[in-house]
């Protein structure tokens, strides 16, 4: 179950099974075909056969982890002995159709307990009556793991003498030669842009974090030209797109120019952020900025102007 977990919350998806959920007067079909009634009872979905047997029941839950990812999961409950289990959702995004995302949290490639040929009840019963699964242990364990990522991360930006200012300036320091004396500065080596954007019409604009490489070429004793390279945008959100590496929806992410993602909490809890040393101190940035450069640091990425 850990290592199920692990490569849900790094973005290794599961491929969805093709299948087209219906909901019409409670009745499930998949594919064209009546297979299951759902009936709600508060936040419990009951599925019942289409003969009116009660078979099991579904609750959707969410946990959103330290590292921001939203894990959604679902308790199964045997209707016949009240037993229950849970399973990670693996389901296909359904859009806003919160019922079809019940559905398809168990109609997918990983569990198939509802299809096109009906409820598969002697595998759907015999999953929850078997050894409860580790969800919520596994969760705990998931934000311990971040914590220990996030002391390295931030351990990276000691080690290259990198500071974010409040005016989104990534700096370097280092020895700069400067005839006849050398002297130690603060190297601009790259920007951290915040603000916000609207990227469709009708929505309300949504907040981002732009990480620009800033160097500069010597062409000639007198001419030196000032380059700008995109590294990546941290969105909160982005309406209408999707992760060009998971195909979900983009919350609380870093996309790299080379379409790679990485999750990044909009806002630690203050225990976390005590314990990695990272408060906004005189003359420091967010701590959502240090935590995105350094983020890129401990992945490979690297600013031009940066001397190791």
């Amino acid at each position: 179950m850990k290592k199920l977990l692990l490569s849900f919350m790094v973005a290794v998806s599961l491929t969805s099974v093709a299948q087209e959920i219906k909901i019409k007067k409670d009745k499930i079909s998949i594919d064209g075909t009546e297979v299951a009634i759902l009936d709600k009872e508060k936040l419990s979905y009951k599925i019942l056969s289409l003969d009116n047997r009660p078979i099991f029941a579904i609750e959707r839950k969410a946990n959103t982890l330290l590292d921001g990812s939203l894990i959604y999961w679902s308790l199964l409950t045997d209707l016949s002995n009240s037993k229950t289990n849970g399973i990670l959702d693996y389901g296909k995004d359904q859009g806003l159709s919160f019922q079809k995302a019940i559905v398809a949290s168990v109609c997918n490639e990983k569990y198939k307990f509802i299809s096109a040929t009906g409820i598969d009840e002697k595998g759907v019963l015999e999953y929850i009556n078997n050894a409860p699964n580790t969800i919520q242990k596994d969760f705990d364990d998931a934000d311990l793991k971040t914590i220990e990522n996030l002391k390295k991360e931030q351990d990276i930006l000691i080690q290259n003498r990198i500071k974010v200012s409040k005016d989104g300036q990534i700096t370097q320091t280092r020895l700069v030669d400067k005839y006849p004396t050398s002297n130690i500065e603060d190297v601009l080596i790259g920007k951290i842009s915040k603000q916000s954007v609207a990227y469709m019409p009708g929505f309300a604009p949504n907040l981002t974090y732009t990480v620009n490489s800033v160097y500069k070429k010597d062409e000639g004793s007198i001419k030196v030209t000032s380059w700008s390279r995109l590294v990546g945008t941290w969105y909160a959100a982005k309406t209408g797109y999707e992760n060009p590496v998971t195909g979900k929806n983009i919350k609380e992410q870093l996309i790299t120019e080379d379409k790679k993602s990485f999750n990044i909490s909009q806002k630690l809890p203050d225990s976390v952020i005590t314990q990695l040393n990272i408060s906004e101190k005189s003359g420091d940035g967010d701590v959502l900025s240090k935590q995105i450069v350094a983020k890129l640091l401990s992945n490979g990425y690297e600013f031009e102007a940066m001397v190791k």
